[in-house]
């Protein structure tokens, strides 16, 4: 393995940047529930049961037009509420 050689200066420099990236990277600590927890864990559970659905049908999985129609209708839906969340005043 080589050797590098640095100054202390630079030394010092690259440990305060390792620490703010420590920082940086934590978890956030700050409360941001605002009533919405619920709506968080079903928001989970969807995108969970979609992936799910995902891996099915990349691994071949048929399913019927009547079945295709409802993924429209719900991503239809999806995007409505998408749409009224974000830009709700």
């Amino acid at each position: 393995m080589r050797k590098i050689i640095i100054k202390e200066s630079e030394l010092v420099k690259l440990i305060e940047v390792a620490m703010d990236l420590d920082i940086y990277t934590q978890p956030s600590t700050i409360a941001t529930d605002n009533g919405n927890l619920d709506v968080d864990d079903s928001i989970e559970d969807i995108i969970s049961k979609l992936k799910e659905l995902l891996d099915m049908l990349k691994s071949g999985k048929k399913i019927s037009s009547v079945l295709k129609s409802q993924i429209y209708k719900n991503l239809d839906d999806i995007n409505k509420s998408y749409s009224n969340i974000k830009y709700e005043d």
